[in-house]
């Protein structure tokens, strides 16, 4: 508004200037001013169409930011689970490393345990052949009934 009032203020002034010249040069500056005022209005408009189109941009701007921040959001929140997920993994890993060693640990141990109550049944049979001198050696009961 303010550039458009001033070439109007600058327009009317010339006139009253150039009314005494000559005729054409009075015409040539009335020509000028008539250009100068439609290169304001043209100029005017362009304004306000690059005024509409920053608007326009900024509102894409403003779009474009706010799904980048989602994306940025849902990234965070899968590296978050991916490395929690991976926390889990390693503790279930280790786990399975305790209970590893555990069964190998009872493992021996009961190995260990058979062989103990294999040396009690031969130990229990020698035994029972010095009790029973005259009597047969009495076979385990599993193995009686297999034998019939």
């Amino acid at each position: 508004m303010a550039i458009g009032n001033y070439i109007i203020l600058c327009s009317c002034v010339l006139l009253v200037f150039l009314a005494g010249c000559k005729s054409d040069e009075k015409k040539k500056a009335l020509a000028e001013a008539a250009q100068a005022r439609a290169e304001a209005v043209k100029l005017k408009a362009d304004t306000v169409a690059l005024k509409g189109e920053i608007s326009f941009l900024k509102d894409r701007l403003q779009t474009a930011n706010r799904a980048r921040d989602k994306f940025q959001k849902q990234s965070d929140d899968l590296i978050e689970d991916k490395e929690a997920v991976t926390t889990d993994a390693q503790d279930a890993l280790r786990e399975n490393d305790k209970l590893k060693a555990l069964l190998a640990e009872q493992t021996k141990k009961t190995d260990e345990l058979q062989k103990q109550v294999d040396q009690l049944k031969a130990v229990i049979r020698e035994l029972q052949k010095k009790i029973e001198p005259n009597k047969p050696p009495e076979q385990p009961k599993a193995a009686a009934d297999a034998n019939q």
